[in-house]
């Protein structure tokens, strides 16, 4: 396999279809602003000489860095630091600014700031008026890391081709870097899983700093040469789909109920709803299924480039996240998942021991998941952390992840932590206007539904938890040791 292979499927692309429509441009005075792979390529090539001239005018990390807001020219640069053979370390542009500049100042290596980017949307609107085909580059970068001596074997960061950090659900946030290999592969796999065709058209809602996005839209689009619109969010969600009409999306479970309540417009075409990050309840899975959507719901993580799992269109079924996708072993320890292959991460970046802790001397990633094969259909089921199970003082084991998602689908809660600390206690981070006076008969019943949580105490979180705070991540999901650290050492709340 080349070690350059996604951007090999991107220049397959430009070579094999330069016509056909590559980005729908987020051009709000040109809805119909349709970007082809030539013109594309024109622009990509154009960045990458800039970039190389920024490369080599400077002594520090060979790596591309940028705030990452889900637009064309996100796009761009991910495609040039492909081209280049560098380090691409894109950053959520919803973390805040200090944590911004924290990962910025870790990282180092080259900014790409907001001006650079406008330049980037400016040459692809016009590349695209004009449609050229005259224009080509040649440019090449040689890589010094991966040349020379051949006794000095280059290290991970050196070998990576992207870095993106964890969620920072159960810990602080690290910087994993993945190979341009692993990415490959992942993304192969989970083409392989869930085909696509050239004549999809792909939204992309989801953050191109975090794995998901970047592997099970980004890496397919590459591979299957559909055709991608991007925005970051569900009201640009919505605005995108004033002007297109969708086949494929991907996003979180939260906001696939969401779409259910609110039916946004040109949906028509709709035929496969990717679903990550949390499992979708039964009644929203069938719904989508009425309708003749299919979701597709699987499983991975950030360190396993992201695609451990993932079911298909002919074994989708609720609850379940589908079977291993090509190129994983699995072994599953007293209920723990360990998996290997070639989609592993090469480590975490400036952090051997954390790296050592995760990862064998011989290729086995613990993920931190407690998961069950399905009898039937031998697909697995997440069970939840191995850190969060519950042990009650009668030595019953209670799995919270499955009765907080049971909770979080009642109206007006947003998020449930169940927490053990000499008794049961729920604390429920409630909607805007929202009571605990309105949603307690409802939690109540699902929590009398196990013998262990009859008894179960409710609270709520009074100020709601909040990303600013360090309690949820920036997709929203909550971060279960800051929660408790931060709010329940010295139970606060109402």
């Amino acid at each position: 396999m080349s070690d350059n292979a996604l951007y090999e499927a991107f220049q397959h692309q430009v070579d094999s279809r330069p016509d056909a429509v590559a980005l729908l441009l987020d051009s709000p005075g040109n809805p119909a602003c349709k970007c082809s792979w030539h013109a594309l390529s024109i622009v990509v090539d154009r960045v990458a000489g800039r970039i190389a001239t920024l490369a080599s005018n400077t002594i520090s990390r060979r790596c591309i860095t940028h705030s990452s807001v889900n637009s064309d020219s996100d796009i761009v640069i991910a495609l040039a630091s492909l081209k280049l053979g560098l380090t691409e370390a894109p950053l959520d542009s919803r973390i805040g600014t200090d944590e911004l500049l924290r990962r910025r100042s870790y990282l180092g290596g080259i900014w790409i700031d907001a001006q650079f980017k406008q330049r980037i949307a400016s040459e692809l609107i016009e590349a695209t008026a004009r449609s050229s085909t005259d224009e080509s580059s040649q440019i090449t970068w040689s890589n010094p890391t991966t040349a020379g001596d051949s006794k000095n074997s280059p290290q991970p960061a050196e070998k990576a081709s992207l870095i993106l950090w964890t969620s920072g659900t159960t810990s602080e946030p690290l910087a994993v870097l993945l190979s341009a290999e692993s990415l490959h592969a992942n993304a192969s796999a989970k083409l392989r899983a869930v085909p696509q065709e050239q004549s999809d058209v792909r939204l992309t809602m989801l953050p191109l700093s975090h794995a998901y996005a970047r592997t099970c839209d980004f890496g397919t689009w590459l591979l299957s040469g559909c055709t991608l619109a991007v925005c970051l969010g569900y009201q640009n969600m919505l605005r995108r789909l004033q002007e297109l009409h969708p086949s494929l999306i991907n996003t979180v479970p939260a906001i696939a109920s969401r779409m259910l309540h609110a039916c946004p417009e040109n949906l028509d075409k709709l035929r496969l709803l990717g679903c990550g990050g949390a499992p979708l309840d039964h009644s929203s899975f069938m719904q989508w299924s009425v309708r003749g959507v299919t979701v597709i719901q699987g499983y991975g993580l950030t360190e396993a480039g992201p695609v451990i799992s993932s079911a298909t269109p002919s074994n989708a079924m609720p609850g379940l996240v589908g079977e291993p996708v090509e190129g994983w072993e699995i072994a599953i320890k007293k209920g723990q998942l360990f998996v290997r292959g070639p989609h592993s991460m090469l480590g975490y970046l400036n952090q051997p021991e954390a790296t050592q802790t995760r990862m064998t001397d011989d290729g086995w990633l613990a993920t931190g998941d407690l998961v069950e094969r399905d009898r039937k259909t031998q697909q697995l089921k997440i069970l939840g952390r191995v850190d969060d199970v519950i042990v009650l003082t009668s030595g019953q084991k209670i799995y919270p992840a499955a009765i907080e998602r049971d909770i979080e689908q009642i109206d007006g809660i947003q998020h449930a932590l169940l927490h053990y600390r000499g008794s049961l206690q729920l604390w429920l981070n409630l909607h805007t206007g929202t009571t605990l006076a309105m949603v307690q008969t409802k939690a109540l019943q699902v929590l009398a539904k196990q013998s262990a949580t009859v008894h179960c105490t409710l609270h709520y979180f009074q100020p709601a938890l909040s990303v600013e705070a360090g309690e949820l991540t920036a997709k929203e999901t909550i971060r279960r040791g800051n929660i408790i650290e931060q709010r329940l050492s010295d139970y606060a709340g109402s």
